[in-house]
């Protein structure tokens, strides 16, 4: 099963798809930042080519964090950042080399800001514990690089003061992430909290009239046709070998009805509710979905929830053919596959834009997803644990 992290893209998919814009302009920003900085300190540079490393290092971790934030390859995971992190710290050990020996002031010095920077853009896509570890270690580790700048620089003082002016943009930054992380996570988990416990009411208060209905649809088929043939057979008072047959055939059917409705999985259940049926073929549910080993129910509730809310979003297309869908699960060892393939009436940049949100629900549920888009055909590909 796959581990949801204490994070706003995890936690809510959806409205997290909209700050990536946020991240690419911060991530931009940072990298503008320190091409200015490295002009204006011209005079600074001892070694050019330290210098020129610095800024191509920093473009990598912006790069990085732009291709990251993406929701087209969410979840941003642990390495993701520990790779940013690692590539900024070595930005930052660079542009100190770069300076070695003629660095003047400390307040000029781009690293540390533009580390803030891009573990705000990280704010949104790791939980606020990482942030704020990963942080303290870089300060850590720019303090002593600023230790061993000291000698050189114009303005004398105790080595302690340059370092906290050197850590301090990076720390508050930094802080200030893992405050909002922290903040936007706990806001979520209570409203999943009250919404959760809404929906345990609800659920009481329902079933009682699930119960009552599913009682009605056995009644429906004992009054369409055990109880004409009873009172056929009383009414004549006497039993032919075709009212045998009759009765044969009859329990046959109604013995059919009950396995099926009991071997029937919850996607059966929910394409055949949402009108697959159209041609009233007994079955027709089963010609979409291909689960030898029955392995649907193994979901958990979810990635049941994120597979409903695509199948909706497909029928709620106009045009829409339920032929050309097909989901394929399959069983290997202790892993689940599913292919779900769609071929939907509209272009492809519109199919990836309008099943933008669904997928990022699909990404935060499920294992290695993957989606492929080609010809208004959509196919996905994802792996799930045996709940």
């Amino acid at each position: 099963m796959t581990t949801i992290e204490r994070t706003r893209q995890q936690l809510d998919p959806v409205g997290s798809t909209g700050v990536a814009p946020v991240a690419i302009c911060l991530a931009l920003g940072a990298f503008i930042y320190a091409v200015f900085m490295t002009v204006r300190g011209e005079a600074e540079i001892s070694n050019p080519v330290f210098a020129s490393l610095a800024l191509a290092l920093l473009a990598i971790a912006g790069a990085i964090v732009i291709s990251g934030s993406s929701p087209n390859r969410a979840p941003l995971t642990a390495r993701t950042h520990a790779a940013t992190h690692a590539i900024a710290v070595l930005a930052i050990l660079c542009e100190a080399v770069g300076q070695w020996g003629t660095n003047a002031f400390v307040r000029d010095d781009w690293g540390p800001v533009t580390l803030g920077i891009l573990l705000v853009s990280l704010g949104p896509y790791r939980p606020a514990k990482e942030i704020a570890g990963a942080g303290m270690l870089s300060a850590i580790t720019i303090g002593l690089i600023t230790y061993f700048q000291v000698p050189w620089l114009v303005t004398s003082g105790p080595p302690l003061a340059f370092i906290v002016a050197a850590v301090t943009p990076m720390l508050a930054l930094c802080l200030s992430a893992a405050m909002f992380s922290f903040g936007v996570v706990t806001s979520i988990e209570r409203w999943q909290k009250c919404a959760k416990a809404a929906s345990l009411s609800l659920v009481r208060e329902l079933r009682e009239g699930i119960a009552r209905s599913v009682q009605q649809d056995r009644i429906t088929i004992l009054n369409r046709d055990v109880l004409p043939f009873f009172s056929e057979v009383l009414a004549r008072d006497t039993l032919t070998a075709a009212d045998r047959d009759r009765a044969r055939m009859i329990a046959d059917a109604i013995r059919q009805v009950m396995v099926e409705e009991v071997d029937r999985s919850w996607l059966e259940s929910l394409l055949e509710h949402a009108g697959v049926e159209h041609t009233n073929r007994p079955g027709a549910a089963r010609a979409i979905v291909d689960d030898p080993h029955r392995v649907a129910p193994m979901m958990t509730t979810a990635q049941r929830t994120a597979i409903r809310a695509l199948l909706v979003g497909f029928l709620t297309i106009p045009g829409f053919n339920r032929d050309h869908l097909r989901i394929v699960l399959s069983r290997d060892g202790n892993r689940n596959h599913g292919v779900i393939t769609a071929q939907v009436p509209i272009t492809d940049h519109i199919l990836r834009s309008t099943f933008a949100p669904f997928l990022a629900v699909m990404r935060a549920v499920f294992t290695n997803l993957e989606a492929t888009f080609g010809r208004s055909l959509l196919t996905l590909r994802f792996s799930y644990d045996n709940d």
